[in-house]
């Protein structure tokens, strides 16, 4: 599958270090003084626990957020530690008084081009202090009656051992019960403290105080993604179909299936119950259960829903109330529930936060989603959330509203899915095709895009109701009612993906993985979807998959192609000549459209805030002059491609594990030789990667004419190369590549 012919080696680049503004004396002093202020706020926490590294933040210009322009130089000439970062201009170290000491002669005094460029990248210097540890204050936490800890990790073995021992004391000297959860590869971890609700202000002012400590904050409660509309009942309808043998199965993390749900009962291969009634009645687990098994049936065989549903592995483990359940809670049912059922590879989750999740981090829910999908490879299903309160969302949206996918959809392993409307009303507040009013939008943390996909997840009604528009779905107690939420649309998409596991799996040349099948979802969608803008693609995410694996059957005007690569740093990997079908070349120029899905699982670090993900691919398709890459797709220049590492990040998707590109070209564009490239680039302090980073590409030209010879023509080219190749399953019939 790996063609080490594909890797190249790249000319490194680089360059003198830049100084953003002039470092002359006076600009010392003020960064100096800023240093004073963050040592006294330091002092209190220094003085209590002497032997700890205390927090600094290092805030980076706006311009200096790149990582050839972070102050490493002044780190490593004070003895500071890395500590990672929070916000993007928020870089964390770790610093006793020596240190301290040190830093402000370097300052001051230091003189070389190396520190000047780093002074110039340093706006200010902070403590991390109270405030930031604990934003929502301690009634908060009191009100919510837990906490969650999270913990400094820094980069030497040493310091963090230390400090572990430390927070094990502190904790146990404070007589809280607590449990630990691992955070990441590191083995780092953080802690829910159980019983906070009467907490003296004396032991939350020792935790605040405790050098080593990040977070306090409320635990988050998380809810089935209900909407908040009342369901109505509809006429007797179709009940589900026995299923057919052979199918896939998708496990449901919900609320449970009612046992009086007899038409699910067939449906059904296994349960495990981790909640009991009265926290639960497995009403909105029977609802998302009926649409994984037979949502085509139910809503009268609508052409946008799939017309084969899959069996439903029933994890009950989600109450029902209106808090929901705590995320620590979750986790530990989630994980068992997965580690028990290891054939089950698709898991949905129509659960989220009632808020927007972070601008800039990543919640404790996504990074357990994402380390759960590494260890035991499984591909979550995830509704982006619910957006309920008013003012109500309307189409095209131009208000400024607090509608941010919620937490867990920022999940970067997970596909996260919004709701469009797929039927219209008198009263309807959408139109068929149109986002519904409630599905969250993105983008996520630091711009990444989601939600992924949208699927059919019901309308809403005025002022805020079921109707016509809505979806059916079965009850708990067997009967069928129409209701709306993105919980609806997960299901759906979860269906579809447990099909495309099932088809690539035990077929040859390539193995099912969540990064493929998500691959295969993402692509599906671009397929079948008009080209959406930036700003639409925050709302409808690459648009709204049909039956994933007949979508994936190249059209007569289509030639579409798989890659598995593997690129490492320093290394480009390049597929040229391109094979370009004739019918697609005229004149010497390309007429056509090309869709390109790259998705990959870079290595994630919650330790590092904003700088989660920690490899970055850059995509190129263009044209070759000489060793030289000239890329029409994306085309240089266009937003995103270059400039400042903040609008790299903002419009072109930088470090996004999901890269998507869509370009026509109805005048043509010139080229003789046309070549695939991708490149991996890896954050700082992010170690190397010797065996490199799987990455699916998934390329389709397509005729803008509708050419029915494009796809015949794209094979023959194909056969002329020495690129080896497989044909995919008889149900996904493209080729895939290594």
């Amino acid at each position: 599958m790996f063609d080490r012919q594909d890797l190249q080696g790249m000319q490194p680049g680089g360059g003198p270090k830049k100084e953003f503004v002039p470092v002359d004396t006076a600009y010392r002093q003020a960064l100096a003084a800023t240093l004073d202020g963050a040592t006294e706020g330091l002092a209190t926490q220094m003085q209590a626990h002497p032997h700890s590294l205390a927090p600094l933040i290092f805030r980076l210009r706006h311009e200096a957020i790149a990582k050839s322009h972070r102050p490493l130089k002044v780190v490593e000439e004070a003895g500071l530690m890395p500590a990672g970062h929070e916000r993007v201009e928020e870089m964390l170290v770790g610093a006793h008084s020596g240190s301290i000491t040190a830093l402000r002669s370097v300052i001051l005094d230091r003189d070389i081009k190396e520190i000047r460029a780093n002074l110039s990248a340093i706006q200010r210097i902070e403590s991390w202090g109270r405030a930031q540890r604990n934003p929502e204050g301690t009634l908060a936490v009191q009100q919510r009656g837990r906490a969650l800890l999270r913990f400094f990790r820094y980069g030497n073995d040493a310091a963090n051992a230390q400090l572990f021992q430390a927070i094990r004391h502190l904790l146990s000297h404070l007589g809280l019960k607590y449990r630990f959860f691992r955070q990441s590869r590191h083995g780092w971890f953080y802690a829910s403290l159980m019983d906070v609700s009467n907490l003296s202000e004396d032991k939350f002012d020792a935790l605040l105080s405790f050098p080593g400590l990040r977070r306090l904050m409320p635990e988050p409660q998380l809810q089935p993604a209900a909407t908040g509309g009342s369901a109505i009942a509809v006429a007797a309808g179709p009940h589900l179909d026995p299923p057919l043998a052979g199918l896939p199965t998708v496990g449901v993390f919900d609320t449970g299936t009612g046992p009086a749900a007899v038409d699910l009962a067939p449906w059904l291969v296994g349960r495990t119950t981790f909640v009991l009634p009265p926290d639960t009645d497995h009403e909105h687990g029977t609802h998302v259960a009926s649409l994984v098994a037979g949502a085509h049936r139910m809503n009268g065989g609508h052409l946008d829903l799939p017309p084969v549903g899959a069996l439903v592995y029933d994890a009950c483990g989600l109450e029902s109330g209106p808090n929901g359940s705590f995320v620590s809670d979750l986790i530990t049912r989630l994980e068992e529930a997965v580690r028990g059922k290891p054939d089950v590879r698709v898991w949905n989750l129509s659960l989220g936060s009632p808020h927007g999740c972070d601008e800039q981090t990543f919640s404790e829910f996504a990074q357990a989603l994402d380390q759960l999908s590494d260890q035991f490879n499984v591909l979550f299903v995830v509704a982006a959330g619910n957006y309920v309160v008013e003012p109500r969302r309307t189409w095209p949206s131009l208000a400024t509203l607090q509608d941010q996918v919620s937490c867990p959809g920022e999940s970067v392993r997970a596909l996260t899915v919004g709701s469009v409307c797929h039927a219209g009303a008198i009263d309807a507040l959408n139109e068929p095709g149109e986002p519904a009013a409630y599905s969250r939008r993105g983008p996520g943390p630091v711009f990444t895009p989601k939600p992924d996909i949208v699927h059919v997840g019901g309308g809403v009604h005025a002022p805020w109701a079921t109707g016509a528009s809505s979806v059916a779905v079965l009850t708990a107690g067997n009967t069928q009612t129409r209701n709306f939420g993105t919980s609806f649309a997960a299901p759906i998409a979860a269906s579809m993906a447990a099909h495309a596991w099932q088809a690539i799996d035990g077929g040859t040349g390539l193995t099912a993985s969540p990064a493929l099948v998500k691959a295969l979802m993402i692509h599906a969608a671009q397929l079948s979807s008009p080209a959406y803008t930036p700003w639409e693609r925050r709302y409808y995410g690459t648009g709204l998959p049909r039956d994933v694996t007949s979508a994936l059957y190249d059209r007569a005007d289509s030639f579409t192609l798989i890659f598995e690569s593997r690129v490492v740093p320093s290394i480009r990997w390049r597929k040229a000549p391109y094979p370009i079908p004739s019918g697609l070349l005229r004149d010497g120029k390309f007429r056509g459209e090309v869709i390109i899905t790259a998705v990959y699982a870079p290595p994630l670090d919650g330790n590092t805030g904003a700088e989660y993900v920690r490899a970055n691919v850059e995509l190129s398709f263009g044209t070759l002059d000489g060793d030289s890459i000239h890329s029409k797709v994306p085309l240089k220049g266009e937003d995103g491609t270059d400039g400042y590492e903040a609008a790299q990040v903002e419009h072109g998707g930088k470090w996004a594990p999901v890269k998507v590109h869509r370009k026509s070209f109805p005048n043509g564009v010139s080229g003789d030789t046309w070549a695939l490239q991708a490149r991996m680039f890896l954050r700082e302090f992010e170690p190397a990667m010797a065996e490199g980073l799987t990455v699916y590409i998934l390329c389709t030209l397509r005729s803008l004419d509708g050419d029915t010879e494009i796809h015949a023509q794209g094979m023959r080219v194909l056969a002329a190369t020495n690129w080896v190749r497989h044909d995919l399953p008889v149900r996904v019939p493209i080729q895939a590549l290594a």
